[in-house]
């Protein structure tokens, strides 16, 4: 399982790096073109695609069972939501409840569902592979 970690915190971080050049360049270019809404909606799928060729790449030559994908997204997951709350608060002064209720709004629920599929893409990637061994 340590080596699960381990790719959960690669597969973090590197989604981390693209998620936050995305999310400036949302901010400071697409928003005030587009409106915000607008530049959430065509962000979160390129963040999933990202995702995907990430997680596809790390574990392209990995055996890793159903648990170990499971503990590879939630271990990039939970380092995700770490990170973001951190970065709310040191950006934008938030607090941890002031971020927990952005992530509440319709918006926010948006960006959370990207990041649930971006922690769970461990799990779909490369599942022909599995096969359908009890080990799982």
């Amino acid at each position: 399982m340590i080596i699960a970690c381990f790719e959960g915190l690669l597969y973090f971080g590197i989604v981390f790096a693209f998620a936050f050049a995305t999310g400036a360049a949302r901010v400071l270019v697409f928003a005030p073109r587009l409106g915000v809404a607008v530049s959430v909606f065509l962000e979160v799928p390129i963040l999933i695609a990202a995702s995907w060729i990430v997680a596809r790449y790390l574990l392209r030559n990995q055996s890793f069972s159903i648990a170990q994908r499971v503990v590879m997204g939630v271990t990039a997951f939970t380092l995700t939501m770490a990170s973001e709350a951190a970065l709310a608060y040191m950006m934008r002064g938030e607090s941890i409840t002031d971020w927990a209720w952005a992530v509440a709004t319709p918006l926010g629920l948006v960006g959370l569902a990207g990041q649930i599929a971006f922690g769970a893409m461990p799990i779909f990637v490369g599942r022909s592979r599995l096969g359908l061994s009890p080990r799982g």
